[in-house]
């Protein structure tokens, strides 16, 4: 459920502005909307101490991993920011080694072409007369100039001799000896490095060393890497109070703020303030403002919440909290997508276990596991899917189980899936209609969501005959023709009654070939689950069809059957990721209207 807030106005006067924010904050239930951005130096100053905090944490985290994490360190910020200033002198020092490396590998390449050498080797031949040159000639240009010279390896040219090094890619490499320091050929001159191949290699070990040296300290900084982070959530904490502390608008002797609190809070800021002779105004947000989303759900619901996190998505604060829907229908979902009962007892014990294993960490994403584990178990055995195994599902235990419109196994039977499919897209795609039109139930709006669920209805029928070649029922045109009379005279009541038909009636064919396309989509659920289904049976066949004829064979097939399950486990699961989540966040959440625009709901509090 979205609580419903109050837009907050705390009116205190300029003497109490400190006290003010401290009692704010003890309260613990407004989310601070500042009156004003001002930069203060305080805050200038905390922000560099932040800053410096956490480019340390992201420089010595790599190298965390080593240490203990239960290890306790004390140190004081002083200290911790000095020392900060030591790791970011030290990752600069690093960078520029590392680009002096990559310039220098650079560099070597150069003698890939060249051949290796050593250029100071040319300096001795110029103290003895002698001026070596580098040219790189185009195949063309260099026949053209040898046809006026005499042709062969060490000829005169002029008073130098000159050598073809290397042909490649339409160049010729020439090293040219002159006599004399200004006879030149007539191309562009190509220079050396510097330096020889060897001295370059001398050079990267060295500062290979001093990388090694710095990356040391590093390790011995991540130490204390607990205590920076501490450090670091302590300035923020602190950061955030200075900014609501200066972020207050003045009017003359007094001070004021703006926030966002949840109804039922609302007794905390009356309590606040009568107790310290503060003035206050509650007063109900406009629709046009940036108010936070807070969600509050029983505890078993709120097993969807490492989903929606994962995701990453909120609703906004006008929008719906579809998390029972979510649950119920991605639980489905899951369980049509995975379709294995094997699988979902896999996923069982290892939930366990690792809940076992895992005892602080928050009991939400395990029980949401169990939920999913015990929903596919309980569709592959009515489907009869144990392993993709044939011969399992006939055992007498796991046979009772199984409904037999629903046997996977069965080649009959996948039309009736399909049709499943459609039903479940129609209902779910029904229910984000109707919650739009209990949200307008006192308006004329609500008959324009009663149209769209009789278009889905009767794009519903439209599927069955397309994709199942089932008759189209004689009551299915008139689903049509009512449904999408209340859709062009109700959508737009407040433009009149024929400006809002007509603007409406712009954008419909669209959106309904969209309905059509959208009920149709469920059937992702039956096309993946059977190829989940198929991939399995394929591996088993692998493994299984030759039969175990010796040792060789059985390890060949526990090999293929381990690690054939394992691939089709993995790309089930990515399967639920791409289309039982979209099922949920495209198809659903586009016919409820969701933007999912949501601004987290997050009380100043110490």
């Amino acid at each position: 459920m979205i609580e419903k807030m109050k837009k907050i106005t705390l009116i205190v006067s300029e003497p109490e502005r400190a006290k003010f924010v401290s009692r704010l904050q003890e309260a613990g239930v407004v989310h601070v909307k500042p009156a004003e951005d001002k930069e203060h130096h305080e805050i200038h100053f905390l922000k560099d101490k932040i800053d410096k905090i956490d480019k340390m944490t992201g420089i010595v985290s790599p190298y965390d991993h080593v240490f203990d994490k239960k290890q306790k360190m004390d140190f004081h910020e002083r200290g911790i920011l000095e020392t900060a200033d030591k790791v970011a002198d030290a990752a600069r020092e690093k960078g520029e080694l590392e680009d002096g490396i990559e310039k220098t590998r650079k560099q070597m390449l150069w003698f890939e072409t060249w051949g290796e050498f050593d250029p100071e080797d040319f300096e001795s031949l110029k103290q003895k007369g002698v001026s070596p040159k580098l040219y790189r000639i185009k195949k063309g240009e260099f026949k053209k100039f040898s046809k006026t010279r005499k042709r062969g390896s060490g000829k005169k040219l002029n008073l130098g001799l000159f050598f073809v090094v290397k042909k490649q890619s339409g160049y010729f490499y020439v090293l040219y000896l002159a006599m004399k320091t200004e006879d030149d050929m007539p191309f562009e001159e190509v220079l050396p490095p510097a330096v020889g191949l060897g001295k370059m290699r001398r050079e990267i070990e060295e500062k290979q060393k001093e990388i090694k040296k710095i990356e040391t300290f590093f390790k011995e900084k991540a130490k204390i890497l607990k205590a920076v982070k501490a450090c670091g959530k302590k300035l923020k904490k602190e950061h955030v109070r200075l900014s609501v502390k200066f972020g207050m608008k003045e009017e003359g002797k007094f001070s004021y703020l703006q926030g966002y609190c949840p109804v039922r809070a609302l007794s905390k800021i009356s309590a606040m303030a009568e107790r310290h002779n503060m003035g206050y105004i509650a007063e109900k947000p406009e629709i046009s403002e940036d108010v936070p989303t807070h969600i509050t759900n029983p505890r078993w619901l709120r097993i969807i919440d490492p989903v929606f996190k994962f995701m990453n998505t909120l609703p906004g604060y006008e929008e719906y909290d579809i998390s029972f829907c979510f649950l119920l229908f991605f639980s489905l979902f899951f369980a049509m997508i995975v379709g294995d009962a094997g699988y979902g007892l896999i996923f069982l014990g290892t939930t366990f276990l690792l809940r076992r294993k895992f005892k602080k960490i928050s009991g939400e994403p395990f029980f949401l596991m169990y939920v999913l584990s015990i929903g596919t178990i309980v569709w592959g055995a009515i489907t009869g899917t144990w392993f993709g195994s044939e011969s399992l599902a006939k055992l007498p235990v796991f046979n009772a189980l199984i409904i037999g419109k629903l046997n996977s196994l069965s080649a009959v039977n996948q039309n009736f899936l399909i049709f499943i499919c459609f039903v479940i897209g129609a209902v779910h795609l029904t229910i984000a209609h109707l919650f739009r039109a209990v949200r307008v139930i006192n308006s004329i709006r609500a008959l324009a969501q009663v149209g769209w669920i009789m278009i889905l209805w009767g794009m519903f029928f439209a599927a069955g005959k397309f994709v199942l070649n089932k008759p189209f029922p004689s009551f299915g045109v008139w689903l049509f023709v009512a449904g999408i009379s209340c859709v062009i005279f109700c959508s737009d009541p407040e433009k009149g009654f024929f400006k809002g038909a007509l603007g409406t009636l712009a954008n419909l064919p669209l959106s309904v070939i969209g309905s059509f396309s959208d009920v149709v989509s469920y059937l992702r659920l039956f096309a993946v689950g059977y190829a989940t289904v198929v991939v399995a049976e394929s591996f088993n066949n692998m493994a299984l069809g030759g039969g175990i004829t010796g040792v060789i064979s059985a390890v060949a097939a526990v090999f293929i059957l381990f690690f054939g399950h394992l691939l089709n486990i993995a790309l089930s699961c990515m399967a639920v990721i791409v289309h039982g989540i979209r099922l949920n966040m495209l198809e659903f959440s586009g016919h409820l209207g969701m933007q999912w625009t949501g601004k987290k709901y997050k009380p100043f509090c110490e």
